[in-house]
């Protein structure tokens, strides 16, 4: 097996010098090496060179075998295979607007978040009853334009005749970039897991070239013969919104196999609530303690294979607990008021609903 970890080392032309230099000195040769000597010149100028060619070696090691960290060079790689990182996409709400009866709200009309997330109205409507809804756009791709109900409530500019606005519902749909690691996962799913027409890798990397999906299951004969689910996750595994499921079922039916009735779904939310009562070094809040807790287990959670059966369990949230900074001991350690492991189910991914640690003990 080829071994690349030399190159990955950090090196730069003062460290070659010296290496360089060492090997002089080893081998008992007594040459003027001082600063500004002849050798000294020389072996300045080849470390130079050395140190550029080194990086790019480290360049060409990075397009020759793409790894997670590859950028450009591993979009290069995967287009020999017809694959394509995934784009970002935009997310959408319905806007509802309050004011008098006959105001106008232009298409294109900008509206924000307090946090200056702006969304554009898709139509023009007009207000009619006090009220008029429109559906808009947010302005740039991303996940974090999938706002909170009630988060869109400031105009651009003021709308004569028009008193408020807010959005009743979620965004929806809005999608980071394909990351490195997720697009160099599922390169190295589709050349490990071999793609027949209608196998169950088939559609699970069918499913995955849609915006916001990062992992998914598929679930044959689920309904009957000839029937398909396909259970949809984030990419780090958390459930779904309803339009990201409506594009996946779209590119699903496009690619589906004749006479198969192929159903995309979001995985299900199992919520987890943890609470304990913990003993606590001298100075040390539980809620720092809770903080600490609830970032280790939603890394254990997703750490956890997808779409499969598994169990969440209590001795795994207690070695997590005694890592905790502060936390001497604890007592009463219970999963959803329940001091047993929990079970989820291959549709279902675990989602942290709340840390509760109340001091006590001894």
């Amino acid at each position: 097996m080829l071994d690349f970890s030399a190159i990955s080392t950090e090196v730069t032309p003062e460290s070659i010098k010296a290496e360089l230099v060492s090997r002089l000195t080893a081998a008992g040769l007594d040459i003027d090496t001082r600063e500004g000597s002849y050798t000294d010149l020389i072996y300045s100028e080849a470390a130079y060179q050395i140190y550029k060619a080194w990086q790019q070696l480290r360049v060409l090691l990075a397009a020759a075998v793409p790894g997670p960290d590859s950028g450009p060079y591993l979009d290069l790689f995967a287009g020999q295979y017809g694959m394509e990182r995934t784009p970002a996409s935009t997310a959408h709400v319905t806007l509802t607007f309050t004011g008098q009866d006959g105001a106008v709200i232009p298409a294109g009309t900008v509206c924000l978040t307090p946090s200056g997330l702006r969304f554009r109205t898709d139509l023009q409507v007009t207000i009619a009853d006090g009220t008029a809804t429109a559906p808009a756009t947010a302005e740039t791709a991303g996940e974090g334009y999938n706002v909170d109900a009630g988060s869109v409530t400031r105009f651009l500019v003021t709308i004569p005749g028009v008193e408020s606005v807010t959005n009743a519902g979620p965004g929806e749909g809005g999608a980071d970039g394909e990351s490195d690691a997720s697009f160099y996962e599922r390169i190295y799913t589709r050349l490990s897991k071999p793609v027949a027409s209608g196998n169950v890798y088939y559609y699970e990397q069918l499913a995955r070239q849609t915006p916001g999906v990062g992992q998914a299951k598929t679930i044959p004969l689920w309904d009957g013969p000839g029937t398909v689910k396909v259970v949809l996750a984030s990419p780090d595994k958390q459930p779904v919104d309803e339009l990201i499921v409506t594009q996946a079922q779209q590119i699903l039916d496009e690619g589906r196999v004749i006479g198969a009735d192929v159903t995309a779904v979001s995985a299900q939310a199992l919520e987890i609530t943890v609470t304990t009562t913990c003993t606590l070094d001298s100075g040390v809040q539980a809620d720092a303690v809770e903080k600490q807790l609830s970032g280790l287990l939603q890394s254990m959670f997703e750490s956890m294979e997808f779409g499969t059966d598994a169990t969440i369990r209590l001795n795994q949230v207690a070695l997590r607990l005694l890592s905790c900074d502060g936390v001497v001991d604890y007592a009463d350690l219970r999963l959803n008021s329940q001091g047993a492991n929990l079970s989820k189910t291959v549709e279902q991914v675990p989602v942290l609903a709340g840390v509760t640690i109340t001091p006590g003990g001894a």
